[in-house]
């Protein structure tokens, strides 16, 4: 067996002897490894110094591995726990897996299987630490939330920004309200070669028509009542550096048709001008919408369409990636205590269960805004579930409201978390050719959706 770099592990189990073959094994392969028989004494050492994987018994007295793994998550979101279940106790490891371990093996392990789980850990962990890399050079406090995530679909968009972000193309970022948009396009103007020149940001969805085209492109003298001087644009202004233009779903038809002009020729004309003018800008352009249906309703130009999205991304909502709430969770907490002068605390367990059940219509900016009160409510104690909104109890407890596109037009379906689930699993399995694809783009294990399947087939 290969040693991943610097990997620090901490084996588990309440039969000594199991502890005592497993700690011999992986330090004979060079690993940072050490056993407890006592699951109190991982919270202990976790204190004392951090880990990077934990691998720990299922069944234990006291102390059960579930119960284990999430209170190491609560102490450190960042440690791989890996569960070691029995022969046969197939809904054990499922439950395992619901609870957010990384992994299982089964007694007796296979020593394959160990390397192969171990190789895994290790390249996430180098993952994360690109990720952390990335955040750090975007440097980005008022948004940095949005970057912290070790979803694959996450990894997936932190690797995508570090290649297109040094190049001049242009990009269509799409997602729900609050997932990030505006801070993917910030990222891409600091870590690009125009991070020194102007970062320009406009909400098309603000303004009204004549209104955006002034803002755009700028003005003259008497061009229209009100127009008292002349007026430079948004494009003057970010010549030489980038333009985001957030809500372009929003762009009335007439002003779609002069920003197509700039993208195909660098060329606009102020509003009321005749003068050509030229600009050397970098166009992101951001929306909630869904662009396709909109060029398909003719509500959209197509040639426009196409213009922008050299590059996509698409962003996640916070549901598709609930193994990240936690991380986000420790996030909000630590940095609101200390806005507010209060103690760091951290959700208690069942709080924390709600929270990563929770469907988030919101997303991250939703999950902050409940962060917050929760932190003020708790008076330097654990939040509990009394200090969360009751919306969200209502909502963990009931059916939720979906109104997925292209089923039951005009009207709701009640679905419930788990039927909600279960829909996107399978909606991936159709859209992608492959469970590995898939996965990826729910960021969640192969492993969990083929547990799913299993649940669902013996229902």
């Amino acid at each position: 067996m290969s040693k991943p770099e610097q990997l620090k592990i901490v084996v588990v189990d309440d039969e000594e002897r199991a502890v005592e073959g497993l700690v011999e094994l992986l330090k004979l392969d060079g690993f940072t490894v050490t056993g407890y028989s006592l699951p109190a004494l991982v919270l202990d050492h976790l204190r004392r110094e951090p880990i990077d994987l934990l691998l720990t018994d299922l069944k234990m007295p006291e102390i059960d591995g579930i119960e284990l793994l999430q209170r190491v998550r609560t102490l450190d979101p960042a440690v791989s726990v890996v569960m070691i279940t029995g022969q046969g106790t197939v809904n054990d490891a499922v439950a395992a897996m619901k609870a957010g371990a990384d992994d299982y093996l089964v007694k007796p392990i296979n020593i394959d299987e160990l390397e192969i789980t171990i190789a895994r850990v290790q390249e996430k962990r180098e993952l994360l630490a690109q990720n952390r890399m990335l955040r750090e050079a975007v440097g980005n406090q008022a948004g940095q939330s949005d970057f912290i995530g070790r979803s694959l679909v996450m990894e997936k968009i932190f690797r995508a920004l570090r290649d297109v972000a040094p190049t001049m193309a242009t990009v269509l970022i799409e997602g729900e309200t609050g997932t990030g948009k505006e801070l993917v396009a910030r990222a891409l103007h600091r870590l690009g070669a125009r991070a020194e020149k102007p970062l320009i940001t406009i909400n098309c969805a603000a303004l009204h028509e004549g209104l955006l085209e002034s803002e755009l492109f700028g003005h003259v003298k008497g061009a229209f009542t009100g127009a008292v001087r002349n007026k430079q644009g948004k494009f003057a202004l970010a010549d030489g550096g980038t333009i985001f233009l957030d809500e372009i779903g929003d762009m009335a038809p007439s002003v779609q048709a002069k920003l197509l002009r700039v993208l195909v020729s660098g060329e606009f004309q102020q509003v009321g001008g005749e003068k050509t003018h030229y600009v050397d800008v970098r166009v992101l352009a951001a929306t909630n919408k869904d662009l396709r249906a909109a060029v398909a309703a003719g509500e959209f130009r197509e040639d426009l369409y196409y213009r922008l999205n050299v590059v996509q991304f698409t962003l996640p909502p916070l549901r598709e990636r609930p193994g990240d709430i936690a991380l986000l969770v420790k996030y909000f907490c630590d940095k609101i205590a200390g806005r507010e002068q209060r103690q760091v605390i951290f959700p208690e367990r069942g709080a924390m269960q709600l929270l990563e059940s929770a469907a988030w219509p919101g997303n991250v900016r939703e999950l902050e805004n409940v962060i917050e009160r929760a932190v003020i409510y708790a008076k330097d104690s654990p939040i509990t579930v009394a200090d969360l909104p009751d919306y969200l109890r209502v909502l963990n407890d009931s059916p939720v409201i979906s109104s997925e596109a292209g089923e039951m037009e005009g009207e709701f379906a009640l679905l419930t978390l788990k039927e909600m689930e279960k829909r996107m699993i399978l909606a991936a399995l159709e859209r992608c050719p492959s469970k590995a694809q898939a996965a990826r783009e729910l960021g969640i294990s192969v492993r969990k959706i083929e547990y799913r399947i299993k649940e669902w087939q013996q229902c």
